[in-house]
């Protein structure tokens, strides 16, 4: 990276920024990392913002042990700009109130920076295999956290260029969050717990893509999926597999778990289950000992999600007993809730849509599960504001597939928006 790339973006020049946030998401989208492992990545947004007049917090080192079980322990701590930090993650303000003499209103805007484990395609008709900036070790940039990533970056830039203007505004102070671990509904809680929500009133959070075509912009989607993902061991005993009397099989609990979960799923009900990452190390004449798996359960209605869960909770208990001598472990990992959108919010995305000439979406269901739910659930049982709305952007190929990939001309569209909307700030 140039290091003097702060200077290069006229924000007078559409196409100046353009160029500049379809350069940052490449750099980006070749250097993903897994949740809470996102350090490069932070060393990157962090060089390209610690010349700014925005003042940089980090997460909190009591939040690694809060939330230890979802947090992955680290050899030693990480030391960006002279503090030692132990959880990925940070958040940028600008204070717009220097003298204290306005009244208290402090927007956020929340970018998701984590990858997921899936090898890149190298595929030649894959955009960024034939450019030459596809990620090559074994995770990927397959959900647009890449893009998010440049538009929230740009954003912060843009802020920092305009500070004469904002002053001006009645906004108090502007944050950026970038948050990690979005995959799994882990982040949020880590971005909670470390009290970054504490002074601000309202946040806005988004997506690209998902369905939704290029040049359109979805104010306010519904239909947000509520989660809950787990983690499950079981134990035996191992033996001989010729005397298999001797031993516990724990595959035998874990398959018949599998099988009896899976049956849970019913679409018409709005309850989804899946299993992955099986794990059962072993010879096949040694009786297995143990077994892990990730899980997963979604509903559409959030007050079905206890009753799914302890559903799961059941069917482990009653194969454990099934088997004498086995136990297990069953640990929640990550809930994502429904988004209760606020309307007055999503009026100011779509009359920020409407006055950059783009399309309006006015009704789509996201069908799926964001952790951005915890955020906006915190600041609203505060009465503050959230609201998490799409920018429509083609994909080549599914989410969290290793082929996806999306129309990078979206990414003006996102950063014009956000532009919008800080700028209808101003009296």
């Amino acid at each position: 990276m140039n290091k003097n790339f702060l200077s290069l973006p006229d924000f007078t020049n559409n196409d100046s920024v353009f160029k500049a946030i379809i350069t940052l998401r490449r750099m980006l989208h070749a250097m993903p990392e897994t949740g809470f492992h996102e350090w490069k990545t932070m060393e990157f947004l962090i060089n390209l913002l610690k010349d700014t007049k925005g003042s940089i917090t980090f997460m909190s080192q009591e939040t690694a042990q809060n939330l230890r079980t979802l947090i992955p322990k680290i050899d030693k701590p990480h030391k960006f700009l002279g503090t030692d930090v132990t959880v990925t993650g940070f958040k940028i303000t600008f204070n717009l109130d220097p003298e204290n003499k306005k009244t208290k209103k402090h927007l956020a805007v929340r970018s998701d920076i984590d990858g997921l484990s899936i090898p890149e395609s190298s595929d030649p008709n894959h955009v960024p295999a034939r450019y030459g900036f596809n990620a090559v070790n074994g995770a990927m940039h397959a959900c647009g956290h890449d893009g998010h990533m440049a538009i929230a970056l740009m954003s912060a830039l843009w802020v920092n260029a305009n500070l004469a203007l904002l002053y001006k505004s009645d906004l108090s102070a502007i944050s950026f969050i970038f948050q990690p671990a979005e995959e799994g509904c882990r982040g949020a809680l880590a971005v909670i717990d470390s009290g970054f929500l504490q002074d601000i009133d309202f946040i806005y959070c988004y997506h690209l893509g998902l369905g939704v075509p290029s040049g359109y912009i979805v104010p306010c989607p519904s239909d947000f999926l509520a989660s809950c993902k787990f983690t499950l061991e079981v134990l035996g005993k191992k033996s001989h597999a010729g005397h298999p009397e001797l031993g516990i099989n724990a595959l035998k609990v874990t398959a018949s778990f599998i099988e009896k979960a899976l049956n849970l799923l019913d679409l018409k009900k709005g309850l989804y289950v899946n299993m992955s990452n099986l794990h059962c190390e072993g010879a096949c004449n040694v009786i297995p000992d143990h077994c892990s798996l990730d899980g997963e359960i979604r509903v559409l209605d959030e007050k079905n999600l206890d009753h799914l869960y302890f559903q799961i909770e059941k069917i482990i208990a009653n194969e454990s007993n099934a088997v004498p001598g086995s136990s297990y472990q069953l640990l929640k990992k990550g809930v994502g809730l429904g988004i209760r959108q606020d309307t007055a919010l999503c009026k100011k995305v779509e009359q920020a849509a409407h006055k950059l000439k783009l399309n309006v979406m006015p009704h789509f269901k996201f069908n799926a599960s964001e952790d951005a739910s915890q955020l906006i659930r915190h600041l609203q049982k505060q009465g503050k504001q959230g609201c998490y709305f799409m920018i429509g952007s083609d994909i080549a190929a599914p989410h969290h597939n290793s082929s996806f990939d999306f129309d990078e001309k979206s990414l003006i569209n996102g950063f014009n928006v956000i532009k919008e909307l800080i700028l209808s700030e101003l009296p």
